[in-house]
């Protein structure tokens, strides 16, 4: 099929979703007169008055009652202002208090004065009754030119986004077609639909600049044909042309099932058709031609004479393809169409099913347990800490450590021995105090104690190290800790050793953490500290099961901040009571890997009770690999051991998406970006039902509903995508 400018005719079956989703990012251009305004809400502005005016054709409406409505929430709402048309066709309406879209209607009067159209197709307009006092030539024919009563169901419409308010424009057949594409698109009536819904019809004729500033002329007056501008001309010629189809008493019907159609189709016409009750793209076309052979103008003529010949040759009820230009829809359309895209960015990714994994292969690598399995190892270690203060306080220590010895007489010549002395003196002066053959510096640096419950320390108070080995809270612990610091109440070590559990172990390269006993130390009544925090360089295995096969592996530093305030001995001995309410912060910086091959580099992060939330947060290459974005994913321990998170924010190149998920028996997401955009859904309903919608300040700018396990998306222009 030969191809023609300004009218692109292919089958809109071709069109793949993709492309009719991509239509809005482009959306816009030619239709213009499309606000930046994001809401399309009244709000009240003073004693501001704004003049609403224009031009009523289909050819000219004289004495037409025109009716402008403020659009609220989508539709049209409370009456602003009324007026009529006066012999040219020409309306002005003032509204005040309202800064907004408008709607307006164009309807039949109602009183002593009717309401009259002049007759401006080329075929004429159907038939007067006898002795009309407008058949001007008495033939009961409503010929070019001539005026007749329009019938009570006649309506015009169009609509107006706000910052069209004040610009002059045209109500026709052309402006109808669009306001009620607009009306039905998911939001309904908004800046958006409207330009949009223009542009599309202003590209789907041909027309040239903005379709709600074009001016409609009378064709039936020559000056106004000489003096009018080519968009002008072409305007009025189309406009006009589906009066050549109908007549007098039929055209609101005619004019109807034209409209349906057009909706129906999303925005399309048929472009040869076999239906005799709907006027095809064709049958207009043949009617602005002979309306343009009538006025002898040769341009048209030979341009619609070409167009008539291609419509001729395309499939039978195949649809045109017009599609809204770039632009249309302005800065709001750019977002909600931006905020499609970047959800198809991430496809494969990002799930919209919270009981679906987001990231699967990160909650892989970080294993089933990780947050769970780590933070039970701390504690154990924070434990192993209370006896670190013999070795920190090893003066204090030295009456203990004669007690610990084997036999009374051992015990009790250590004490005379070490009696007024300290641990520098013992060890380092030229004392030498021997006891039974052995240095009893050596001895004090060479103990070993059971510390009750299977748990012993092997304490060097000279060198300041203790090596506690044994089972806590079963965590097999084998850990030593050197002194490094002391001040006030708060005593430093560094660390290094391992902790195993079922599940997992835990190797501690180096590192230091520091203890606070608040209120001091008793040597012969150790105590756990109130706090622990610190820093370690550790790798961390952790084992597969039945359930989570997978191992997976961290390297990398730990730090961590303890309460343990809470925390008691219990009466058992060796337990401990209150590790439910032990408050810690752990971040755990480095690399995860699982025994599947999938690594990252990121963090682990917790904050709170050792039930409280884990958070992820790691860096990646976005999916077209065009940047690199920061993916934070914060889960319960339950949730991780499934695979699942709770919220993800994702951060790239200026853009921030926050996902929140709901469980339960309101299963359900809500995902909002950096420009505002809301997308709350219910997932719970069933396929074909709307699921949710995209807001923006309040407003709709698409729907969303199951299909077949999916998503669809249908945008603020009726175009349609798949996630």
């Amino acid at each position: 099929m030969q191809s023609v400018s300004k009218f692109s005719l292919k089958k809109i079956a071709q069109l793949s979703v993709l492309t009719m989703v991509s239509a809005l990012a482009a959306c816009g251009g030619g239709g213009g007169g499309g606000g930046s305004q994001d809401s399309n809400s009244q709000s009240n502005s003073g004693s501001r008055s704004v003049a609403v005016t224009g031009t009523v054709s289909k050819g000219v409406i004289r004495n037409g009652v025109v009716s402008v409505y403020a659009i609220e929430a989508g539709t049209s709402g409370r009456l602003l202002a009324s007026t009529a048309t006066n012999q040219n066709g020409q309306f002005t309406a003032t509204i005040s208090g309202y800064e907004g879209p408008v709607y307006i209607e164009v309807t039949a009067a109602t009183g002593s004065t009717p309401t009259l159209m002049l007759c401006d197709a080329a075929a004429g307009c159907g038939s007067f009754a006898a002795d009309s006092q407008y058949d001007a030539n008495d033939n009961q024919v409503i010929d070019f030119g001539e005026s007749f009563q329009v019938s009570n169901d006649f309506l015009l419409t169009t609509a107006l986004p706000a910052a069209s308010l004040g610009i002059a424009t045209s109500v026709s057949t052309l402006t109808h077609l669009a306001a009620q594409f607009a009306a039905q698109m998911p939001q309904g009536f908004n800046d958006v639909s409207i330009a949009v819904a223009m542009s599309q019809v202003q590209n789907l004729f041909g027309l040239e600049g903005s379709l709600i500033g074009l001016k409609a002329i009378d064709l039936t007056n020559p000056t106004a044909v000489s003096n009018a501008t080519s968009s002008e001309l072409r305007y009025a010629l189309l406009s006009s042309s589906i009066m050549g189809l109908t007549n007098d008493v039929a055209f609101s019907s005619t004019l109807q099932a034209l409209t349906s159609a057009f909706v129906g189709n999303n925005g399309q016409l048929t472009q040869r058709s076999d239906d005799a009750l709907v006027p095809s793209f064709l049958d207009l076309v043949q009617q602005a031609l002979a309306t343009a052979q009538q006025l002898n103008l040769v341009t048209f003529t030979s341009e619609f004479q070409q167009l008539v010949a291609t419509l001729q040759d395309a499939e039978l009820n195949s649809l045109t393809d017009s599609e809204a230009s770039p632009g249309a829809g302005g800065a709001t359309a750019e977002k909600v169409a931006a905020f499609v895209q970047d959800l198809q960015l991430w496809q494969g990714y990002l799930s919209l099913d919270p009981n679906q994994s987001s990231f699967a292969q990160v909650v892989s690598s970080m294993g089933a347990s990780t947050g769970a399995d780590l933070t039970h190892m701390l504690q154990a270690l924070a434990i192993a800490g209370q006896y670190g203060p013999i070795v920190a306080l090893p003066d204090l220590a030295l009456t203990a450590a004669c007690d610990s010895l084997a036999n009374y007489l051992a015990r009790l010549s250590c004490r005379l021995l070490i009696a007024g002395k300290s641990l520098q003196e013992i060890c380092e002066g030229t004392l030498n105090l021997v006891l039974f053959g052995r240095s009893l510096c050596d001895i004090l640096n060479d103990l070993t104690l059971p510390l009750g419950a299977g748990v012993y320390g092997h304490f060097a108070l000279y060198d300041g190290v203790v090596r506690i080995y044994g089972s806590i809270e079963n965590a097999d612990v084998d850990v030593t800790f050197t002194r490094s610091s002391r001040s006030s109440n708060r005593y430093g070590f560094t660390v290094t050793g391992t902790v195993d559990t079922d599940t997992g172990s835990l190797l501690i390269d180096s590192g230091s953490v520091s203890l606070v006993f608040n209120g001091g130390l008793d040597i012969r009544n150790l105590k756990l500290p109130e706090s622990a925090s610190g820093s370690i360089q550790v790798h961390y295995a952790q084992q597969g099961t039945d359930e989570n096969p997978a191992g997976m592996q961290f390297d990398g530093s730990v730090t961590l901040d303890l309460d343990l305030r809470n925390v008691r001995s219990a009466e058992t001995q060796g337990s401990y009571a209150g590790l439910d309410q032990i408050q810690l912060a752990l971040t755990a910086n480095g690399e995860f890997s699982s025994d599947l091959g999938e690594s990252f580099a990121g963090s682990l992060t917790i904050n709170g009770g050792i039930d409280s939330n884990v958070v992820v947060r790691f860096e990646t290459d976005l999916p077209d690999y065009s940047d690199r974005a920061v993916i934070t994913l914060t889960a319960t321990p339950a949730q991780l051991a499934d695979g699942l998170a709770d919220s993800i924010r994702m951060t790239w190149g200026g853009k921030q998406y926050d996902i929140l998920n709901f469980t339960g028996d309101n299963t359900g997401i809500r995902i909002t970006n950096q420009d505002g955009l809301i997308m709350d859904l219910d997932l719970t309903v069933e396929d074909g039902q709307t699921a949710g919608y995209l807001l923006l300040n309040g407003v709709r700018f698409g729907t969303v509903s199951p299909l077949n396990g999916s998503l669809l998306f249908t945008l603020a222009d009726g175009s349609e995508t798949v996630l």
